[in-house]
């Protein structure tokens, strides 16, 4: 079992009333029961933008939460709270959710492929066999979503794997077998993996996930899928999973 150290997950969701069905904003009081419901779903409600448009909601999400989840119980709770009020709204068939973080997609893909570059490592040979190893795919375009028959998902995920008790990923042993083990994990899960960057102790991911796969189900994977090709135990049970896109977190300000 993986259990994250670190987890940033922050998604924005966007749905759009019906022609004719939109509702006045509600008072705060709505909201605040909305946010105690949301919150047993794993959700902390961020901030809301409510206009005559569209309906936006960022949250901050427990690793278990999968977008495909989050925009079928956010679309729910609402419609029930504002049926329950006497306001019943309708939505478009189809809802958005956006992955936020941090840093943008070429910040984090920038940082991967300089991971190598930066760490400090007496032997030149093995820095430059550790950015030989490393993987980075053009053609895996992070600012497009994924579509469902529902929905829109731009689902970003910077994963990190560490070493149990830090040990250290050697060229004639694990490098190779970590690096087809991520690959590995591409395929069995559905995730596009956009780059793959090995460090002496850890590993770093940067891929567009299934919406239908939790951060926490994507993480287990690929411990399994690394220790798996490693033939041992070789990666610690402490993943770091974070979400990250061209839209920026620090945006967010907590408004409930």
């Amino acid at each position: 079992m993986v259990f994250p150290i670190v987890h940033h997950l922050f998604h924005s969701w966007t749905g759009w009333p019906s022609e004719g069905a939109f509702p006045a904003e509600p008072p705060a009081a709505f909201f605040e029961a909305m946010a105690v419901a949301w919150k047993t779903d794993g959700l902390d409600l961020q901030s809301r933008a409510w206009t005559p448009e569209q309906i936006q909601m960022t949250f901050q999400a427990e690793p278990q939460v999968a977008p495909v989840f989050l925009a079928g119980r956010v679309k729910g709770r609402l419609q029930h709270a504002l049926r329950q009020a006497g306001h019943p709204c309708e939505f478009s068939r189809k809802t958005a959710v956006r992955s936020l973080g941090d840093n943008r997609p070429a910040e984090v893909e920038g940082y991967l492929r300089k991971q190598a570059v930066r760490a400090e490592l007496v032997d030149e040979r093995y820095r430059a066999t550790l950015q030989a190893a490393g993987f980075e795919d053009a053609a895996v375009d992070l600012s497009t979503p994924s579509e469902t028959t529902k929905g829109r998902y731009w689902y970003n995920l910077h994963l990190v794997a560490v070493t149990a008790d830090r040990f250290r990923i050697g060229k004639e042993d694990f490098l190779d077998k970590v690096r087809a083990g991520a690959f590995a994990w591409a395929e069995e899960t559905g995730c596009r993996l956009k780059a793959f960057a090995p460090m002496p102790d850890h590993v770093h991911v940067a891929a567009r996930g299934d919406p239908e796969r939790s951060p926490l189900g994507l993480a287990e994977a690929l411990w399994r899928s690394l220790n798996r090709a490693a033939g041992c135990c070789l990666m610690g049970e402490n993943v770091y999973a974070g979400t990250f896109s061209e839209y920026g977190v620090g945006v967010v300000r907590r408004q409930t």
